[in-house]
């Protein structure tokens, strides 16, 4: 007799969710509890678990055979040493930000266009100054580093204000209408050169650390803005420092950086050319029903033994 399926719950399940999960595989134990305090008979009875569990916690997991992260990387879970199970599917939430990420960038792009931050310093200083916008986004070249869905939703936007949109993907494929040119990584070192605004939005991994080194930075126009919603070890940061210091590009518009949180020594903090979110580009009211949706459409797929959308590669690190 084939034993019930276990799912832990530890990204939060309301009662609506977890009747939508029950609807998917009507005889299994659904079990939602705080990742902070999650029963270890739980976390070693569970087949599936959703969320974000500690390493401590994995070690807990023995009988653990899919792992859905909230997140949309899969960074400190692509080491297979930390599962019991070696045949271990994990499968990431690809798909919920990119559309949230991708407002971000613009919010970021239109910003420095727009002159607002000098505009909201002039307001905290009672100053009426009408500042001159640096340039007009529309006819202006936009480079993406990184075609995965935040990639798309930033080239089809860029694409509709007007743009030239140029993009790197590892494995180039298909072009989209969206793009004018999709190079591989042999092609990055010409879209770092010819972009206007150039957006970074890739995973950290042995291979894309430090990709924008301070050679790469230099190769930048005098005129270019950065955009990082990738992750901060992406970049020289110290390189990237001193050229924002010496006004040797625009700008930069970084979600992410290295370390988080910034320390507060950092000179980041206090560039008038520096916007900084503090790693929140991706947060919007709906991505938790985007989550559990894309979770249900793989629970059915994994009650139906096929394949699971978004599972990671371990050897490529994501």
């Amino acid at each position: 007799m084939q034993s019930r399926l276990s799912i832990l719950i530890l990204s939060g399940c309301d009662e609506a969710e977890r009747n939508e999960i029950l609807s998917i595989a009507p005889n299994a134990n659904v079990w939602a509890e705080s990742d902070k305090e999650v029963s270890s008979k739980h976390l070693a009875e569970a087949e599936v678990i959703m969320g974000k569990p500690t390493h401590d916690q994995l070690q807990d997991a023995q009988k653990l055979r899919w792992l859905h992260l909230p997140s949309a990387g899969a960074d400190g879970f692509t080491d297979q040493s930390l599962y019991h199970n070696k045949d271990i599917i994990v499968t990431t939430s690809s798909g919920v930000y990119g559309m949230p990420i991708a407002e971000h960038v613009f919010a970021l792009i239109l910003s420095f266009g727009r002159s607002l931050p000098a505009h909201f310093r002039n307001q905290n200083a009672k100053h009426w100054h009408s500042e001159a916008p640096k340039r007009d986004f529309f006819g202006s070249t936009l480079g993406i580093v990184g075609l995965g869905d935040i990639g798309h939703e930033v080239a089809k936007r860029g694409h509709a204000f007007g743009a030239k949109v140029l993009a790197v993907k590892r494995n180039p494929t298909n072009i989209p209408g969206y793009i004018e040119r999709l190079y591989g990584e042999e092609g990055i070192d010409e879209v770092v050169a010819h972009s206007d605004y150039l957006v970074l939005a890739l995973p950290h991994t042995t291979r894309t650390e430090n990709m924008l080194s301070r050679k790469r930075i230099a190769m930048m126009k005098s005129s270019s803005y950065l955009v990082n919603i990738g992750r901060g070890a992406l970049v020289d940061q110290e390189a990237l420092i001193e050229a924002l210091q010496e006004k040797r590009i625009a700008g930069a518009g970084l979600d992410v950086t290295s370390p988080e949180p910034l320390p507060q020594e950092s000179p980041l903090w206090k560039l008038d050319n520096v916007i900084l979110t503090s790693h929140s580009s991706g947060r919007s009211l709906s991505n938790r029903r985007r989550t559990q949706q894309i979770f249900c459409a793989n629970l059915k797929r994994y009650q139906n033994k096929q394949s699971l959308k978004n599972a990671i590669d371990f050897l490529a690190g994501y």
